[in-house]
């Protein structure tokens, strides 16, 4: 198998990393996982966080979380 196809596997799952993304990686992250909920998705909700933190993402403040 080939790093490419197997850096995308990794990607897909929806476990958390064990120490969190940067930035670029956390990009990626919400890319693969577009269609998850980040309240089903680990992984997801854990690059959301990561953004957040960069200040990359501004949650909407109307919404919850």
């Amino acid at each position: 198998m080939d790093d490419a196809l197997r850096e995308l596997l990794e990607l897909n799952v929806h476990t958390v990393l064990p120490t969190p993304p940067t930035a670029d990686l956390a990009h990626q992250i919400m890319r693969v996982h577009r269609e998850c909920a980040t309240d089903c998705c680990r992984r997801k909700d854990q690059a959301r966080r990561t953004l957040i933190a960069e200040g990359r993402i501004v949650p909407d403040s109307s919404r919850t979380p």
